[in-house]
């Protein structure tokens, strides 16, 4: 034979745990309120794997260390529209790290293609159109004669097709230091020449 006891519960225990309140919803609570050690410890719990989540997008570090800083801000700004009843904190926040970083490949994508047609409208446009001798741009063009190849590639892409100096450092496969090196070292030369004529 099997027999139930009956038995009070045990009040004290509902007390000191409230049923509805989650430890992360109490975390919540703490970023609402700007508790700047929530988000110290939120940045801490969160950005080694928001960072791996933004490298495997991107695949550039230094470029993903700029995104993870900007879906930080933006994970800050937007914390009032979380709903915990729709998803949990981290996959809130690792939809704002997926877009921020797809985003930031549209923009890039969008940026070369605009370059790119630009290009072709121009030549379609030289075709239809006859040449007349431009002082101004002879001089340029025997200024920059004077310059190495990598230093005119470099020059090229950051002034006239205006990439940032991580985007030229992706596209020609160097490191971002080299580039800004190159960039101020043709500006010197230039700046030399320039003063002798």
């Amino acid at each position: 034979m099997i027999a139930f006891i009956l038995t009070k519960p045990n009040t004290r225990t509902i007390i000191d745990v409230p049923s509805l309140v989650t430890a992360e919803h109490l975390f919540v609570n703490d970023l609402l309120k700007n508790d700047l050690s929530s988000f110290n410890r939120l940045y801490k719990m969160y950005a080694p794997n928001l960072m791996g989540v933004i490298m495997k997008i991107v695949n550039q570090q230094e470029t993903a260390e700029d995104l993870l800083q900007e879906v930080f801000l933006k994970i800050r700004k937007s914390l009032h529209t979380y709903d915990e009843k729709k998803s949990r904190l981290f996959t809130w926040m690792l939809n704002i790290t997926r877009n921020t970083a797809l985003d930031h490949l549209r923009k890039k994508s969008y940026r070369q293609d605009k370059a790119n047609v630009i290009l072709e409208d121009v030549e379609t446009e030289l075709e239809n159109h006859t040449f007349s001798m431009n002082t101004d741009a002879i001089g340029i063009k025997k200024l920059l004669e004077q310059l190495s190849s990598k230093q005119k590639l470099v020059l090229d892409l950051a002034y006239y097709q205006g990439y940032t100096h991580e985007e030229i450092a992706e596209k020609l496969d160097m490191p971002v230091g080299s580039v800004k090196t190159t960039l101020r070292q043709a500006i010197i030369k230039l700046r030399n020449i320039f003063g002798k004529c």
